[in-house]
Order: structure tokens, then C-alpha cells, then sequence
């Protein structure tokens, strides 16, 4: 089927319905994050299909029960939004593998927009997942720029279990991306995902380190990503204003969409 097929609009439409009310009854997203979702998953499953929809929808739920399960086990809240995501979220880690999505439906040789969309999508699985994952350790983690032990939730920290946490993600969608889709082997799915994922939330880290908005919250005295933290207003210490955690995760998917277009130019990965 292609995007111009009624039958493929009306299957999205069900499929995202019965998301989003699965969604609102385990309190996954808010509202605005349901209203989103929607214009990422809807043009995501009639652009690009059934297999682009379906390794989004495997980050979207694997992502959404992690963060149940570190909420349980982190006493501490983490930023403002924690728990619910908001159209932040989404549009932060959804915008790139939607538009090259669109792009693969409309293009007669989608090669490059699939690439693309794996390097992106394979960036916010493994950052996503890496961020869920470290917070369960119980030490202090590593600021990545200089190694020193900052607290938990600190942009730019980063441990050895929050990796760990990135590549089970990533190794997901490496067999996800095999089984379900014809047009790449698993060698190259490996390569590309690997890749574009662990420097994606690399860089993500590296970011959120040197650029990212950083604020002290006037209560507990923690640093944080949130302007907002223990339900007062935190105070800007570092970074700059308009650069926070959603406009660094953008920025990581675009670049982990780039590297894997240059991955399989450079190795001609797909046939």
C-alpha cells in the first residue's frame, strides 16, 4: 500500500486511536502530548508504513515504561514534566523521524529518508533509554566533559549503566529493524543503529553540558534542567536561556540522522 491508499489512512487512524487511549489510561503522555502524537504517528504510518510506525511505536512504549519503572525506584523528581511527557517530548525526539518519513513516502528512492530515519530515531531510543537507565544507579554520575561526580539528573552526566541502558535500546531496534524490514540486512541495521546511536547521545550529553540551560533550585539546592524544580521557580546558573533539554534533543536526532546517511554512503549499506 502507499500513502495515497483510504484503506491505510482509516488503519492509522484506528491504531492511533486505541494508542492514545492505552496512552491516557497509563498516563504516558498528557494531553498535549496525545494531541502530538498523533501528527507524528499519523504521517509516520501512512508515509512511511507499517515498519516506520512500528519501530516508533516500540521506542514510544519501551521509553514510557521504563520511565514508570525509574520513577518507582528514584525518589527524587527530575524535572517538572517527569513521568507525563508533553508535546516537548514528543515534537523534541518525533520532528526528525517524521519529516523524513514523510520524505521516504514521497520520494521515488526513500534509501537516504530511511537512513535517516534510523540514525534519528536509534539517537532518541538510545539518549532516551541511556537517561531512564542511569538515574537507577546509585552512585553519583560523571559530568562527560570532565569526568567530575555531579548529581543525578545534572545535564550532560552520564554513567556506565546509562550507556549500558542505550545499547539494550539500540540493540532492540537493530533486531526490530531485521525482522520486520526487507530493504537492509542485519549487518548494515547494526552499523547504522550503533553508530548514529551511541554518538547521537554522545553528543547529546555534550550538549547538554556546554550549551544547556542549567538552573539551582532555591529549595534543595540541586542543579537542574528544569527552571522549575521543587515547586518554585529555580534560578539560571549556566547555559544559555533558550537552549534547554527538548532543544537538545533535537539537535542530537538531527545529527544522528546525518550520520547514518553518511554510514551508508560511505559503505553503500543498502543495496
Amino acid at each position: 500500500m502507499t500513502y495515497t491508499d483510504i484503506t491505510l489512512h482509516i488503519e492509522a487512524i484506528i491504531v492511533l486511536s486505541i494508542i492514545s487511549v492505552t496512552s491516557i489510561k497509563f498516563k504516558f503522555v498528557d494531553k498535549s502530548g496525545i494531541i502530538s502524537s498523533l501528527l507524528v504517528g499519523y504521517p509516520i504510518y501512512v508515509f512511511g508504513g507499517r515498519e516506520y510506525f512500528i519501530l516508533l511505536l516500540t521506542f514510544f512504549f519501551i521509553s514510557a515504561i521504563m520511565t514508570k519503572i525509574r520513577m518507582r525506584k528514584v525518589k527524587y523528581v527530575y524535572n517538572k514534566e517527569d513521568g507525563v511527557r508533553s508535546w516537548r517530548n514528543v515534537v523534541a525526539n518525533g520532528l526528525v523521524v517524521t519529516v523524513t518519513a514523510i520524505g521516504a513516502g514521497l520520494s521515488n528512492n526513500g534509501r537516504t529518508f530511511f537512513t535517516a530515519y534510523l540514525g534519528a530515531l536509534s539517537t532518541a531510543f538510545a539518549d532516551t533509554l541511556g537517561t531512564e537507565v542511569g538515574l537507577l544507579y546509585k552512585g553519583k554520575p560523571r559530568l562527560i566533559i570532565n569526568m567530575k561526580k555531579v548529581n543525578p539528573g545534572t545535564p550532560g552526566a552520564v554513567t556506565l549503566l546509562g550507556y549500558l541502558g542505550g545499547v539494550i535500546g539500540l540493540t532492540i531496534l537493530t533486531l526490530l529493524v531485521t525482522l520486520t524490514c526487507n530493504k537492509i540486512r542485519f549487518h548494515a541495521a547494526s552499523l547504522i543503529i550503533y553508530c548514529s546511536g551511541l554518538v547521537g547521545m554522545t553528543i547529546d550529553s555534550f550538549l547538554g553540558a556546554l550549551v544547556q540551560a542549567k538552573y539551582r533550585c532555591g529549595v534543595c539546592g540541586k542543579i537542574t534542567e528544569s527552571s522549575f524544580h521543587c515547586e518554585s521557580k529555580a534560578e539560571q546558573i549556566q547555559g544559555l536561556k533558550y537552549i534547554n533539554t527538548h532543544t537538545v534533543n533535537l539537535i542530537a536526532t538531527i545529527i544522528g540522522g546525518i550520520i547514518a546517511v553518511v554510514l551508508t554512503d560511505l559503505f553503500n549499506l543498502l543495496e
